[in-house]
C-alpha cells in the first residue's frame, strides 16, 4: 500500500462538505460533493473511481445502525456488510489523485496553503447528508473504521471529537493507537500483518515492531500463507467489527437523530488469546478467568465465536482446508479479488433456508474432523470423504473451519471460510 502522503489529508478528501451552492468547475478547501452509491457497479469498477467519494444507504426506508467508513481496497465488496449490519458506507478511494490539504490538484492548483482537515470533517459531512438526505440518524448513529494502516491519529482524533460515536476501529498500528492510552482502553481495534515463509520454516517471529502490549482491547493476527498487502485482512477484520457490533450495539435503537447509547467494551467480558506462537492452534481463553496472564503476547477479542475465529484465521496449518459451502480467500486465474474469491462477494449470499455441505480436503493423519461455525461444532466425521450430510446455517456472517484431531489428541484449525447467510 502506498503511503506517500498522510492518511489525514487523504480522509480530507470524502469528509469535506459543503452547505453553499458552488459552480462546478470550483473546489474551495474543505467541500467535497455528495455522491450516491447504489447495488449496480461491481466493487472493480467502483475501485476504479478516483476522484469522488460515495455514499451508500443499504436500505431507502429503513433507518440506518451505524456508519462504516473504509477506503477502497482490492478486497471483498463492502455493500455486503453495509446490507448486514444495516450500516451507511462511505466509501473512499485508493490512491487519490488529490488531496484537500496541501496539494489539491483538482483545479490544477497545487501547494494553495489552506490548513490540513481533520475528522471533524467527517462529522460535519454526515450532519450535512443528515439534512439532505433527511436520514437524521446519520448525524448521531456509531462509527466503524477501516482507514488503514497508518489511520491511528484518524481514530484518535475522531474519539477525541465524538468518544460515544467510536464503535470499532481496524487496521491502525498497535503502537500508534497506543499513544492513546485512553482510547485503547475502550475502542476495540484488530491489527494484520503477514509472515515470511522463513518465519514459517523457523517458527521464529522476526516482525515484532510494537512492544508487549498492555491490557487493552487490540487484537492482532498474522495473515499466514499472503505477501504485504490487503489480500485476507478484510475478511479478519470484517467478522471482527461484526462480533463487535453485536457486543456493543444496544438491543433497542433510539429515533432517528436521537444519540445512540453504545455498550461499553470491557476487556473481563470478552476473551484473550496468544498472538505469538507460529503454530496451528493458539491458546484462547477467557479473559475473567486469568489463564493467559502469561501470554507472550496477549490479544483481545469481543467474545468466544470471535476468539475461536481468531484462531483459525491465525493458523499456519497447511494440511486441512475447508472446501464447502464456500472457499476460503485464494487466487482465481491467478488474481486476488476474483468472484467468490474471499467468501464474500456482492450478492453471494447463501440461503439460511436451503441445506448446505460442509466438506474438507484432508492431507494429515486425523482420525477425526470436527466442522466448526466459529465457536459451535456442528458435526464430525471420521473418514474420507470428510463430508458432513446437509444442514441449515444460521442467518449472519458466519466463520466456517476444519478442526482436525490426531491420535495423541493434539488439534489443528484450518483456514477458515467466510460466508453471509441470509
Amino acid at each position: 500500500m502506498k503511503t506517500s502522503f498522510e492518511p489525514l489529508l487523504m480522509l480530507a478528501l470524502f469528509i469535506a462538505c459543503a452547505t453553499q451552492t458552488v459552480a462546478a468547475d470550483k473546489f474551495p478547501p474543505g467541500w467535497i460533493p455528495l455522491s450516491m452509491l447504489d447495488d449496480k457497479p461491481t466493487w472493480s469498477e467502483v475501485r476504479e473511481v478516483k476522484d469522488r467519494i460515495h455514499l451508500y444507504l443499504p436500505d431507502d426506508d429503513k433507518p440506518v445502525r451505524g456508519v462504516f467508513a473504509c477506503f477502497v481496497f482490492h478486497s471483498g465488496d463492502p455493500r455486503e456488510l453495509a446490507n448486514l449490519w444495516n450500516f451507511a458506507l462511505v466509501t473512499v478511494p485508493w490512491p487519490f489523485e488529490y488531496d484537500l490539504g496541501v496539494n489539491d490538484k483538482r483545479n490544477g492548483r497545487y501547494k494553495v496553503g489552506h490548513e490540513s482537515q481533520d475528522m471533524g470533517l467527517l462529522l460535519r459531512y454526515l450532519e450535512h447528508a443528515a439534512k439532505k438526505l433527511n436520514r437524521p440518524e446519520l448525524s448521531k448513529v456509531p462509527l466503524v473504521g477501516w482507514l488503514g494502516q497508518n489511520g491511528s491519529r484518524l481514530c484518535a482524533d475522531l474519539f477525541e471529537r465524538a468518544p460515544e460515536r467510536v464503535l470499532a476501529w481496524s487496521d491502525s498500528f498497535p503502537n500508534r493507537l497506543r499513544q492513546y492510552p485512553e482510547m485503547t482502553k475502550k475502542v476495540p481495534f484488530p491489527f494484520a500483518w503477514e509472515v515470511s515463509k522463513a518465519d514459517l520454516r523457523t517458527g521464529t517471529r522476526t516482525y515484532k515492531k510494537d512492544p508487549h502490549p498492555p491490557a487493552d482491547l487490540s487484537c492482532r493476527a498474522t495473515t499466514y500463507g499472503h505477501g504485504h498487502g490487503i489480500y485476507s485482512k478484510f475478511n479478519f477484520f470484517m467478522f471482527y467489527l461484526d462480533r463487535c457490533i453485536q457486543a456493543r450495539m444496544p438491543e433497542t435503537m433510539p429515533l432517528p437523530g436521537q444519540v445512540v447509547k453504545l455498550k461499553p467494551a470491557l476487556r473481563q467480558n470478552g476473551w484473550v488469546g496468544d498472538f505469538d506462537p507460529i503454530g496451528s492452534w493458539n491458546p484462547i481463553a477467557p479473559a475473567k478467568e486469568g489463564k493467559l496472564k502469561e501470554a507472550k503476547y496477549p490479544v483481545w477479542l469481543p467474545d468466544e465465536y470471535a476468539a475461536w475465529s481468531w484462531r483459525a484465521y491465525h493458523s499456519s496449518c497447511t494440511d486441512l482446508k475447508i472446501t464447502g459451502p464456500r472457499h476460503p480467500y485464494s487466487k482465481i486465474d491467478g488474481k486476488w479479488g476474483g468472484n467468490g474469491a474471499c467468501g464474500l462477494g456482492y450478492g453471494g449470499y447463501l440461503s439460511a433456508k436451503k441445506e448446505h455441505i460442509l466438506s474438507a480436503n484432508v492431507k494429515g493423519d486425523y482420525e477425526k474432523v470436527l466442522f466448526q461455525d466459529g465457536n459451535q461444532v456442528l458435526g464430525e466425521t471420521t473418514s474420507q470423504p470428510w463430508t458432513l450430510p446437509p444442514r441449515k446455517l444460521q442467518p449472519g456472517l458466519r466463520v466456517l473451519f476444519a478442526v482436525g484431531v490426531k491420535a495423541d489428541g493434539s488439534r489443528a484449525a484450518s483456514k477458515p471460510a467466510m460466508v453471509i447467510v441470509k
